[in-house]
Order: structure tokens, then sequence, then C-alpha cells
């Protein structure tokens, strides 16, 4: 017993080591908020664009033509990513470190965020490192090894020039009233204060970094080793490991568990920027009121229109356009923040407003809008019919200008003319194509976004509704059968309480596990409301044996769903059903 004691004592003597190793110094909490400071410029990431760095540096007036600091008293925020991609992450992190004691003497600051690629890089996941950011480091080569690969992982260890740097780093800083975070805030974050988030993250890091560089001094792991292979190494260390390699296994594993490396943490959390408004909404208040910020600045996610943009009703400011443009065909860009106003800057452009995206964005074919699609749908030729389908819902494919879109085309109507006659007993049974329509026109109203688009085109003899196809989707009823799992950044119960919500107000309460789908985001998609809009209207004898929650952005959007916002849907819809329509709006804000 004695002896397994004394071997506990030792490792964990080791484990006190690698938190003492050079560099290890604590940042107090004054190092992670600022306050009063006038004017900040923030760069999303870099990824080794050096020149373009350097073209927004100097377009806001932060460095001169000398590459000197000239931005005075300003702060300048890098949302991280530095690394990978691009060839010229030395020069970016040379730059900014330059930087940091220039703009200190001048009463400014630089702050450089940890991104998730610089926790890649310092945990030995290097695949995204390209030839000729390890030709930066040095020119010889070693075996198999591209020149610079020894001498750029010697330079980003521990110990080395630029991994002291990078593991002193702050996770997340706030100035002002802007909390500044490289992937985003999830709720895993809801009760840590800023000071502890810090710690524990930059902890992990540095752990997992000197875990690695101790196995790869005991040989226990290789040079090409990847950080899989370094993780399971690390497990599989035995009883007969020596005490500072087990200590440094168990640090690997320990902080393979912790906020840099899971997918909800600081570094990598996508939710901010990709998931549903109505969702993501309250959530990344709570958070933001606990880290006393109003606001949350995010890269790691390109836009989809390579532009900042604000979402979340202004609380969170998307500031990654793909700046290294061989990357990501983006743009450099930086948002401003000066005497209360938030600015976009850009490259050939100057300052413009920040634009404000949807509550849902997604992969649009070809960037088309919705109203471009519409368009397309309506005109483009009809070049495939799926005639092994079923006779009145066909798959069919449109091409125009060398553009090509596959749609379904619904023809059922069961009760032509319903809309404009007098209600009948049996009505609520109808099957009807322009129920569709009506379901998507209702959905753009509230800006839900989870409708695909559909309109009212005749093909051949007949008339129908006209949906697009998703690309790449797959139905509920795939997934059960395949066992797919689930991979996504936004959370499906939410989607599904908004799904609820939407099925309650349209009255659909059919619903096949084909007519659930989603992309390959695992965004979900509602196709088929052929069977909607009956005319009851109690939706709380509709809700009395289940749960539905309504968020107040959804409650707020319900609010869209008026006599005179729904009347154009006269054409698909009787009277009697707008009227219902209405009705149950009115109650479902109510549950609020």
């Amino acid at each position: 017993m004695l002896h397994v004691i004394q071997e506990k004592i030792r490792q964990a003597s080791w484990l006190l080591l690698l938190f003492l190793l050079p560099g290890a110094q604590a940042l107090s909490a004054a190092d992670y908020r600022f306050e009063g400071v006038d004017r900040v410029v923030v760069v999303g990431d870099v990824h080794g664009a050096y020149d373009e760095l350097v073209t927004l540096l100097q377009g806001t007036g932060l460095v001169d033509a000398e590459l000197r600091w000239s931005g005075g008293e300003a702060h300048l925020v890098s949302l991280g990513d530095l690394l990978d991609r691009g060839d010229y992450g030395k020069q970016v992190m040379d730059l900014l470190m330059r930087l940091d004691e220039e703009a200190a003497a001048a009463g400014g600051d630089v702050h450089v965020i940890h991104g998730n690629h610089e926790a890649m890089n310092l945990a030995g996941d290097l695949r995204y490192v390209s030839l000729g950011d390890y030709a930066q480091f040095g020119a010889e080569q070693a075996g198999e090894f591209p020149p610079g690969f020894f001498e750029r992982r010697a330079a980003l260890a521990p110990d080395g020039e630029y991994g002291a740097w990078l593991l002193d780093l702050p996770v997340a800083i706030v100035v002002n009233d802007t909390l500044f975070i490289h992937g985003g805030v999830s709720p895993l974050l809801d009760r840590l204060t800023l000071d502890t988030l810090n710690e524990r993250a930059r902890s992990d890091i540095r752990r997992f970094a000197q875990g690695w560089h101790t196995l790869l001094d005991a040989g226990i792991v290789s040079d090409d080793d990847g950080q899989r292979m370094i993780i399971a190494r690390a497990a599989a260390l035995g009883e007969d490991a020596a005490p500072e390699v087990r200590a440094a296994g168990d640090a690997i594993t320990a902080a393979t568990e912790g906020l840099p490396f899971i997918p909800d943490g600081p570094l990598w959390y996508r939710g901010n920027s990709l998931c549903h408004a109505y969702v993501e909404t309250e959530p990344t208040k709570r958070v933001l009121e606990q880290f006393g910020a109003a606001r949350v600045a995010v890269g790691h996610t390109p836009t989809r229109g390579r532009r900042i943009t604000s979402r979340l009703d202004g609380h969170v400011l998307r500031v990654d356009t793909g700046m290294n443009v061989s990357a990501y065909q983006g743009r450099p860009s930086a948002l401003v923040l000066e005497d209360g106003t938030v600015r976009a800057w850009y490259a050939g452009e100057g300052y413009a407003e920040v634009e404000t995206a949807p509550p849902r964005e997604w992969d649009r074919p070809y960037g088309m809008s919705d109203a471009e699609i519409e368009a397309f749908l309506l005109t483009a030729d009809v070049t495939e019919v799926d005639a092994a389908g079923d006779a009145e819902v066909q798959r069919v494919v449109l091409e125009h200008d060398g553009r090509r879109l596959d749609a379904v085309f619904n023809t059922v109507d069961t009760a032509p003319g319903l809309e404009s006659r007098r209600w009948r007993r049996g009505d609520e049974q109808a099957e009807r194509f322009g129920y569709e329509i009506a379901a998507y026109r209702v959905d753009r109203l509230l800006e839900l976004g989870m409708v695909p688009v559909t309109v009212e085109r005749e093909i051949g003899d007949a008339r129908g509704s006209l949906r697009l196809w998703i690309p790449g989707s797959f139905s509920e009823r795939q997934r059960q059968a395949q066992q797919i799992p689930f991979t996504g950044a936004c959370d499906l119960a939410g989607q599904y309480q908004l799904m609820s919500a939407f099925d309650v107000l349209i009255l659909n309460a059919v619903h096949d596990l084909g007519t659930l789908r989603y992309d390959e985001d695992w965004r979900l998609w509602l196709t088929d409301q052929s069977e909607a809009f009956g005319v009851a209207s109690d939706v709380r004898a509709m809700l009395r044996n289940s749960e539905l929650t309504l968020t107040p952005q959804m409650g707020a959007a319900l609010e869209t769903i008026t006599a005179q916002n729904v009347a154009p849907l006269s054409a698909y819809l009787h009277p009697r059903q707008l009227e219902a329509l209405v009705t149950r709006a009115t109650q479902l804000q109510r549950l609020r």
C-alpha cells in the first residue's frame, strides 16, 4: 500500500511541474477586462494571410507605411486563428508581438485571443499547416518531413519563442461592453466567470502541450503522430511507465475533456453563428450577462456573404469574413467600435454598415435569395420528371442559365375551389397543394425559414405547388433506418420546439417521418403541409397532453400573424381557415 501512495505522490509532483514550467505565469483579472477604451478594431481569422492583415491594419489607421503602430490609444483585438491554411503564420505572429509592445508604449493595446487552430498546433494537430508555413521556419529537409518541420515544432513548443507566447494568450476578454471570444458562448459557460473560463481553458491547453512534448522526448509518441494518436498513446500508458511519462499522459487525457477541445467549448462552438435566432438568443444573453457584457464578437465561422454581420438582436457580431482569400474566397475586413458606433471596414471599400443577418441562414443554392429561388422555380425549364413516383407528387429537375435545381411538384387537390365557396362538413379533411404555398408564406411572415421555398406553377397541363428540394438533405426516416449519428452544431430539441409551434399555428396534425428533413448541417426542414389549416382554434385544448415552450423571439414573431397580413392567403385558404389561423396565433402568444 505504501508504494502505491508513494507512486501517486510522485505522479502528483510531475503534474504540478507541468503547471510550473517556464511561461506558466498566471494572468490577473485585470488582464481580461478593459474599460474606457475609445476605439477598438477587431480582426477575424487571419490564417496566415499576412499581406491582407497588413492591408486592414493600415486601412484602419493602426499602422503606418513602415508598419509601426500609429493607432495611439486604440485597442486591436485579434479573434485568433493566426495559424494554418496560409503560408505566413510566423510573420503574422511576429507583427502582432511587435505591435503589442509599440501599442503599449503609446497607451494602446493589442489583444490576441486563442483560436482553435492555435490550440490545435500546440496540441500536435498539424493537419492544416501548409508547406509554405513550415518553410518560414527553416529550409533543411529532414527525411520524409518537409523543410522547417522540426524547427517549427520547436518554435511552437511550450519553451519555444512562439509557443510560450501562444500559451500566455487569453481565451476571452471584455473590452467596454463587448466580449471577445473565438468560437462563441454556449450554455456550457453559463456558470463560469471570465477569470475561471480563462484559467481553466488556458490550463488545459498548456497541460496538453507540455504533456505532448514530454511524450515526444520520451519516445512514446513519434514525430509523425497526429493529435488522435497522441491521445491514444497517452491513454494506453501502463503502470510501468516512468512517473513523468504517466503524469504527462494523464495530463493529456484530462485536457482533452476540457473547454479548449470540446465542440461546445469557447474555441469551437458555432451556435452563436449558425443556430436559429429564435432558439439561440436567450441562452446567449444569459451567458453574456454572466460575463458582464452586452454582446460578443466571434470569429471561427466564416459569414456566408463574407460580410461582417450582426445577429441575435445585436448580441452577436460575426467578424470572420474569410481573410485568407485563397482558402475562403473572402475579403480582409475589420470591425470598428468607436464613439458608440459599430462599423465594418473592408479592403477596397472602406467603412460600411454592419449588416443584420436573418434569423436563420443556410447554404443557399448558388447564393440565391428566396425571391431569386422563387423566380427560378417559376420560370426555369423542366428538364427531367421522375415518372417512377406518385403521379400527383413528382420530383422534377429545373435548369436555366447553367444552374440546376431539384424540386417537388404536387398537384393533389381533393377540394378544388374550397377557398371561395361555402364551408362544408368534411372540408377539414381536404388535401390541397395550395396549403403548401400558404404554409411557406406563413413561415416567411414569421421569418422562421424552416419551410423550403414553394411557388404555384403549371407544368404541362397540370397546376400545383413546386417546392425546392433541399440539396443534400435526408429524412428522419432515413436517419432512423441508417442510424445516422447527429453531428450538427445546433440543438435538435430547440428546432423541434419551433416545429411544434409552427404545426400548432397552421394546424398541421399529420407528420410522416419522410416529411421531416435535415440538410448537411442538421438544420431541420418542414415539408408537405398539404393537410394543414383546419379551423379548430382552441390551442390550450390541443396542448392539453403535451408541452410547448415558446421563446420570446418566437412569441414576437407570432405578432405578425394578423388578419391584414394573412389576407393575401385568401387565394388558398377559406375565410374560416384564415380566421382560425389568426386566433391560434393570438392564443399561442399567451403561452409566453
